[in-house]
Parts: structure tokens; C-alpha cells; sequence
């Protein structure tokens, strides 16, 4: 059962408010790239992130009888071909994760985890005016298993990611050890120093 804030309840329970309920859309393409925006006119703070006025709508869902993921169409405005241009890097975003959440404008510094929708992107169709992402469920079919690769001299951590921590001066690291060490962050190496290096092994 999803437990709100009482503040929420009475909101939502109220046949009428001045205060509009606004939907928030993350989308993240990649590591590199998330996109936030929000269905209003004008731009909205949420978590200590700004969320982009731009134009999206959600249509209902899409369920057929041959026993198929059932999907949930997701239009975002393509008239810039900002979000268009992102797609042809990343070969359509295939399987990047939509956040879909609802906030009341009057209460913004509640808590509306409860009413956070999570999606897989399944597959994008484009045209001159709307990107549309096909979202389903996250499939386990798309999980690396392991999560990490196991590699003796590579590290699995992104570039001044959390997990690597590195605040120094550098932009580059081409994520071996050896650049590590001269970078001194070897206590943040991401990879498994100890692994035989003729070989490797998943267990």
C-alpha cells in the first residue's frame, strides 16, 4: 500500500485548488546525458534540480492478446531536434530508463516517491514533430550479470564519477591502473588488481 504525506492526500482529495498538479519527466539516455522536464509553462524546482517547461504527453497504454510487453507511449516534442540528435548517438536509446513522477506545485518539498513510475525505453519512433519513446517494463533480459566486469588492470568506474572520486585537475583517464596510480587514486581503482592477467573468469 503507498503511503503519502497527509499534506498530499488532502490535495489530491480536494474537488478544487488553485495550486496544479505537474508532471515531471527524467529521461536518461546514457550516463552522460539526463534530461528533465515538466508539463508547465514555466520551468519547476524539484529536489534541488530544475525540470525544463517542455512539451510531452503520455497516451494510454498499449496492450495486445499475443502475450507481448505491454508498452506506454511517451511523446516529446522533436520540432528543435534536440532530443533527435541525442537518439542518433546513442543508436535510439534503446533499454535508457524514464522516470515519470507527479508533484503538486504548492507542496514541492514533500515527498512523492510513492507516486514515482519507473520505465525501460523498448523502442523510439521519430518525425518532424515528436520523438516517441515506447516504454515497458524493465526487462531482466537487458541486466548485465554480473553487474561489474571483472578485470584485472581496467577500472569499471566512470571519470570523476562518485565511485572513482577524483577532484583534481585532470579531464582525461583512459581507466588503467597505471594512469591511476599517476593520477594517485589508487585506493578508488575500480578494477581487481589480484586477477591473473592471462585470463578471465566470471563466477
Amino acid at each position: 500500500m503507498k503511503i503519502l504525506p497527509s499534506i498530499i492526500v488532502r490535495g489530491k482529495n480536494m474537488l478544487y485548488t488553485p495550486f496544479p498538479w505537474i508532471a515531471l519527466l527524467e529521461i536518461s539516455l546514457s550516463e552522460s546525458v539526463q534530461l528533465y522536464f515538466c508539463s508547465n509553462n514555466e520551468d519547476v524546482t524539484f529536489g534541488g534540480r530544475v525540470y525544463t517547461a517542455f512539451p510531452f504527453s503520455l497516451e494510454a497504454a498499449r496492450q495486445t492478446s499475443k502475450g507481448e510487453i505491454p508498452t506506454l507511449p511517451l511523446k516529446v516534442c522533436n520540432v528543435d531536434r534536440i532530443i533527435h540528435s541525442y537518439l542518433e548517438q546513442l543508436d535510439g536509446a534503446v533499454g535508457a530508463e524514464v522516470v515519470i513522477r507527479v508533484v503538486n506545485s504548492a507542496h514541492l518539498a514533500e515527498d512523492f516517491s510513492e507516486l514515482d513510475m519507473t520505465f525501460s525505453v523498448l523502442s523510439t519512433e521519430a518525425d518532424a514533430e515528436w520523438v516517441t519513446f515506447n516504454l515497458g517494463a524493465p526487462s531482466p533480459l537487458r541486466q548485465r550479470f554480473p553487474r561489474y566486469r571483472y578485470i584485472a588492470m581496467h577500472c569499471n568506474w566512470e571519470f570523476k564519477s562518485v565511485e572513482c572520486a577524483y577532484a583534481g585537475a585532470e579531464t582525461t583517464c583512459d581507466r588503467t591502473f597505471k594512469r591511476c596510480d599517476a593520477l594517485a587514486n589508487t585506493r578508488r581503482f575500480g578494477g581487481y588488481h589480484g586477477l591473473n592477467l592471462k585470463g578471465w573468469r566470471l563466477t
